[in-house]
């Protein structure tokens, strides 16, 4: 490449540069003072060789190589990407018309040039990104890297969260979770600009290589898996480790159906809490968690408490069982996909900016004895919501969730939570979970500015048919890893019904109805913590046309229900968000005699998870294997007769095949009855899942 043509195309590559890719480099500060270098300076052309280009902006010079910006060098003290960099690169990028094809004949000879103005500049940087091979990612990142990066995309794509992909300019790959941007203008892998701080940014190039070539049809080979893993502290390599637990955990669930699930003793509750603590160690948090929530069901029943469910814990048992089975199919293959290992919840990535509206606050208490408060937003710009919370062992002096809203607020800028509610705010510096939680840490500034009703109505994800909430919900399998975020839903109902109080329950219904008259039932328990929000719904009367209804939705038994949040009104042209747990005056009769009787209050976990248990309208041949399946696991089957419960499961399978759920297959005479009885409920709660 001569030296012309290197200034060329490195001209050409900065020229694709917009404004959000400068700020991906950098920050929108160097941005702006770099634009007033500019004003102040005029930058002049260094030294040129045919692999690089020098740019001198003041006392400074920048070189910058033929990947671009990104590995650019200036002679300032900076050791990050500075001002300069900027200045110099917005003054080059405006040679590159000087610089055209039709310039010089020597860029003509050579019209696959990165310097090539075609109608579609894309078109050869989508090539240089497909003609990227194996070997070629694993020499720039190494083998380790290489395996990271394949298995992050496949996981992306398993959890129906593949990257997105665009192209304009310069090609744009967006992974989800964590929220990471990479752009590519030209210049190879090292010419990757990625929009976060990320750890170990090679194997993030890597991956969104991989992505694009997956989004466009190609699916390179996966790295073979490492032939050792790093001893434990025992001797064991962490692989050892965790297909002992997995045995271990499969002996034990299917000895907890072999005794009965209604016969279980404190044997049973010490090996799931020994096992629960092993999944921790051996870094497979969703087991560790299912197995915690096992216990906690086989500690209420040996408690005799009213809450204990035999059928909820054999669900339980058989989601268990399958998550084990899965674990160890993945790792037969040498993967371990990040949907079916989990990830703990206390690890959170940096955002560099996020922009938010604020939907209100909803305080809660668990039956585990925690309360706390928890904030709602909108993110227009990467379509999903986002939540922050603050929470407290019940027994902690000094905490009330309702007071919190009112209280200082986590972040720099802020003042109290309540000022979120109803406007936009922008936070800097974010640390954000895979389920959108975001980190209070003190480290995150925030800057709010408030808006109308048009401005908040004209971001918001509306659902205005119940129907598109089951499309919202996304994919239905088991394993799937359920996204907290998505429970969230803004609804615009046609009609608001009357709420009425549940005595039975003593729970507060409000009907709301679509323009096919589906309905949504929005419930609020009594709780104190709920008191302002009850009396306000059951006053709430009739609200201006075209508002809209902020609730976390979920199906339980064939129908809709949710937890009201908010109300949005079009009417308000200050903050038209009406938190109900917290504005407006609560005035309610209601509410006075259950405070006066002193009524219970009835706790409600922070959790938009299904309720367990069979669907109204099942078929009668699904009906019949759940019983007895059911009657089966709980009475235990080591005292059945030899090949009883295997005959008995294939004939409920058979007239389940005989109808058309071919699904259910004949019952392997070599699997144990215990194991036989676990597959085929799990097998049947998936089923289950297609009437919900």
């Amino acid at each position: 490449m001569t030296t012309l043509t290197a200034r060329a195309a490195i001209a050409a590559l900065l020229a694709r540069y917009d404004d959000d890719a400068w700020v991906a480099l950098a920050n929108r500060g160097l941005l702006r003072r770099a634009r007033k270098d500019l004003e102040a300076v005029t930058p002049v052309l260094g030294g040129t060789t045919d692999v690089s280009v020098e740019v001198v902006v003041g006392e400074r010079t920048v070189r910058f190589p033929l990947s671009g910006p990104a590995e650019a060098t200036c002679d300032c003290p900076s050791p990050v990407t500075c001002q300069h960099v900027l200045a110099a690169g917005l003054w080059l990028a405006t040679q590159h018309v000087d610089l055209a094809p039709g310039a010089d004949p020597a860029l003509d000879a050579n019209p696959a040039d990165p310097a090539d103005t075609g109608p579609d500049p894309g078109q050869a940087l989508h090539d240089e990104l497909m003609a990227l091979d194996a070997a070629a990612l694993t020499a720039f990142a190494g083998r380790p890297a290489m395996r990271w990066a394949h298995q992050h995309v496949a996981d992306l794509v398993a959890g129906d969260e593949p990257p997105r992909v665009s192209r304009g300019a310069y090609l744009r790959i967006t992974f989800g979770r964590p929220e990471v941007v990479a752009r590519y203008a030209g210049g190879g892998l090292d010419g990757l600009v990625l929009d976060q701080a990320v750890s170990q940014p090679a194997r993030w190039k890597v991956a969104a290589v991989l992505a694009w070539q997956r989004a466009h049809g190609l699916v390179l080979e996966a790295p073979a898996p490492p032939r050792s893993s790093a001893p434990t502290e025992r001797g064991l390599s962490r692989d050892d480790s965790r297909a002992r637990l997995r045995a271990s955990v499969r002996a034990l669930l299917e000895d907890l159906v072999r005794v009965g699930v209604s016969h279980l003793s404190d044997a049973s509750l010490d090996r799931l809490t020994t096992a629960a603590t092993w999944a921790q160690g051996a870094d497979y948090p969703r087991l560790a968690l299912l197995l915690r929530r096992l216990a906690d069901q086989v500690d209420l029943a040996l408690g005799r408490d009213a809450s204990a469910d035999d059928h909820l814990l054999l669900d339980e048992v058989a989601l268990a069982y399958g998550l084990v089975c899965a674990l160890d199919a993945a790792a037969a293959r040498g993967e371990a996909p990040a949907h079916l290992v989990g990830r703990a919840r206390t690890s959170y990535d940096a955002v560099r900016s996020l922009d938010l509206v604020g939907l209100g606050g909803q305080p809660w208490r668990t039956p585990s004895g925690y309360h706390g408060l928890t904030c709602v937003f909108w993110s227009p710009e990467r379509q999903r919501v986002y939540t922050w919370g603050d929470a407290r062992p019940e027994d902690v002096p000094g905490f009330d969730p309702r007071s919190r809203w009112t209280q200082p607020a986590p972040w720099k800028g802020l003042a109290t939570p309540a000022t979120t509610s109803g406007r936009r705010l922008v936070l800097t510096g974010a640390q954000v979970s895979a389920d959108g939680r975001i980190s209070g840490t003190e480290s995150t500034s925030a800057l709010v500015t408030p808006t109308d009703s048009d401005g908040l109505l004209g971001v918001l994800p509306v659902v205005a048919r119940w129907s598109d909430l089951e499309g919202s919900r996304g994919t239905r399998s088991l394993l799937a890893t359920a996204d907290r975020s998505a429970a969230w839903a803004v609804l615009r109902p046609a009609v608001l019904g009357a709420a009425a109080f549940d005595p039975a329950r003593q729970t507060l219904l409000w009907p709301l109805l679509d323009h096919t008259g589906d309905q949504v039932t929005l419930e609020l328990p009594w709780s104190r913590l709920h008191a302002h929000a009850i009396a306000r719904v059951e006053a709430i009367g009739s609200v201006p046309a075209g508002s809209l209804v902020v609730a976390r939705v979920r199906r339980v038994r064939g129908s809709w229900v949710g937890d009201p949040l908010s109300v949005v009104r079009p009417d308000r042209e200050v903050n038209p968000v009406d938190a109900l747990h917290f504005d407006g005056e609560a005035r309610s009769s209601l509410v006075g005699r259950l405070l006066d009787t002193a009524v219970p209050d009835r706790p409600v976990d922070d959790g938009p998870d299904e309720t367990a248990g069979p669907p109204p309208g099942l078929p009668t041949t699904l009906v019949a294997l759940r019983s007895l399946v059911e009657q089966q696991a709980q009475r235990g089957c080591a005292g059945a007769p030899p090949g009883s419960v295997h005959e008995r499961v294939g004939a409920a399978h058979r007239a389940l095949r005989d109808v058309g759920w071919t699904v259910f297959g004949e019952p392997d005479a070599s699997v144990e009855a215990a194991a036989l009885l676990l597959r085929s409920h799990y097998l049947l709660q998936q089923v289950e899942r297609t009437f919900r």
